[in-house]
């Protein structure tokens, strides 16, 4: 008798209707576009991450270059440093001898001269067209924490480094700091 069943079932014409092929391919869609949507903000962040790294790896080329460079003109708090500044600050800061070395070592950053705004704050103005850039801010007095003073702080002049770097998701701007050492 089950088997009478059965080849009843088997002959039987009765097949999916419409409603059900469309409810079976709606599900279908639904699932790849999530799996999809998933995939290419996987891939987005990806690419943001590998931007940042690159910024990150290049700002710190840059701190290096600056230090090296510092380090060769023998600058100090008290000996050089205003030369260096008053170098950076000139009509054509390009023929500074840090921003030599930069060119010379990372051709693909362009320099951004700082500019000094009406409350004599510098500023940067980076351009949108460029792919990495960097400004040299000098004169800089960065506060630190005397540590063999608690609770006392001194402060330290330097070049605040900015760099900005063009990404996919928009720019990365690092800002960084090299002290002028003896």
């Amino acid at each position: 008798m089950k088997a009478k069943k059965l080849k009843k079932k088997v002959r039987s014409k009765k097949g999916l209707t419409l409603v059900e092929i469309l409810i079976g391919v709606t599900i279908v869609v639904i699932v790849f576009a999530s799996t999809l949507g998933a995939m290419v903000g996987g891939f987005t962040t990806t690419l943001y991450n590998a931007d940042e790294n690159r910024a990150a790896i290049l700002n710190a080329s840059l701190n290096e270059i600056i230090m090296n460079t510092l380090g060769k003109m023998n600058i100090s708090d008290s000996a050089g440093a205003d030369d260096v500044i008053m170098d950076i600050q000139s009509s054509n800061p390009t023929s500074s001898a840090i921003v030599a070395a930069v060119t010379a070592s990372v051709p693909e950053a362009k320099y951004v001269p700082a500019t000094v705004d009406g409350s004599g704050k510098p500023t940067v103005v980076f351009s949108e067209n460029e792919n990495y850039q960097y400004s040299l801010i000098p004169n800089v007095d960065l506060p630190m924490d005397n540590h063999s003073s608690p609770g006392s702080t001194y402060s330290v002049k330097g070049i605040q480094i900015k760099t900005r770097f063009a990404s996919a998701s928009g720019a990365i701007i690092y800002e960084s700091f090299v002290p002028f050492m003896g």
